[in-house]
């Protein structure tokens, strides 16, 4: 689904109202800019975080990368 926005002379642009509700936007709500090849992608903060949790959960059960491991690791490279 495409919906048309027009860019003001100072850069702004405003989103409609439906899409704003739909992301529980409120005024003075913050957005991330994603730039990519030839696209930008905004998503809420909440669902940026949520992205980033995906990528860190995949490395999750990884050998080696508990905090119990890194802990273990440091003393037995301190000695003791």
């Amino acid at each position: 689904m495409g919906i048309t926005v027009k860019v003001m002379e100072n850069g702004r642009m405003v989103l409609p109202v439906a899409i704003r509700r739909q992301l529980g936007l409120e005024k003075g709500g913050t957005l991330i800019l994603e730039e990519s090849d030839h696209a930008v992608t905004l998503r809420t903060l909440e669902q940026t975080l949520d992205k980033v949790r995906a990528t860190f959960a995949q490395y999750a059960d990884l050998p080696g990368t508990s905090v119990d491991d890194f802990l273990a690791n440091r003393r037995a490279d301190s000695g003791e």
